[in-house]
């Protein structure tokens, strides 16, 4: 329905975020597994509210049914 809330990571920081850990692991450092994310959750309605704004362009939206199993907010 388009409430659900999640945290959303610009393409560029996540791409310079495993440059890093590329680096970290070539220079011998520790694996380890993280999460990246920015702290703030935004629901899917803001994301489209927003590039709508910032395009000018109405974007179509169909609703469904939540997913089984799809927490309402993951940040």
């Amino acid at each position: 329905d388009g409430t659900c809330v999640r945290d959303y990571i610009h393409v560029c920081d996540l791409a310079s975020a495993h440059e890093k850990a590329l680096a970290h692991l070539r220079g011998g450092g520790d694996t380890t597994a993280v999460n990246l994310g920015t702290g703030r959750g935004f629901s899917v309605k803001e994301i489209l509210r927003a590039a709508e704004q910032v395009t000018g362009v109405s974007i179509p939206v169909t609703y469904g049914p939540r997913r089984a199993g799809d927490p309402a907010e993951l940040v």
